[in-house]
């Protein structure tokens, strides 16, 4: 083999290489848009299976929430209804005490009055009558 063949098979295959280059180069700029295109119809179609998963999680979220919300409500309401029977019976409660005060006031004072009086009224013919208090 002599140099100029030599030569020769090498810019034959750089020739080959190159050509296959270029159509390969071509083939490929044809399909690059076609692939890109699929990619991100794939991407659309993940990102709208994810969207639906957390729209649904979300849907189930918000049952759990309003259910929680209703029994809390519930609960509440209980919760005041017991307060206002409270303090209605704080109110009665009050009252009875305020009664009791005042009887144990007008006992004082009618004791007070007995002690200090007590020899006037031992001697007299008719004594004071005994002090009315109705106690409930």
């Amino acid at each position: 083999m002599s140099e100029s063949s030599i030569v020769a098979i090498i810019l034959g295959v750089l020739t080959l290489l190159t050509g296959g280059g270029f159509w390969g180069y071509r083939q490929f700029s044809r399909e690059a848009p076609v692939r890109k295109r699929d990619a991100d119809i794939a991407v659309a179609e993940k990102s709208q299976q994810m969207a639906m998963a957390i729209a649904d999680d979300l849907r189930e979220d918000y049952g759990r929430l309003r259910t929680d919300l209703n029994s809390e409500r519930e609960e509440r309401q209980k919760l005041a209804g017991r307060v206002d029977s409270l303090e209605t019976q704080i109110r009665e409660q009050n009252r009875t005490i305020q009664r009791l005060r005042e009887a144990v006031r007008t006992f004082n004072a009618a004791w007070d009055d007995l002690t200090h009086r007590w020899q006037h009224y031992r001697a007299s013919e008719h004594p004071p009558a005994r002090p009315n208090i109705n106690i409930d």
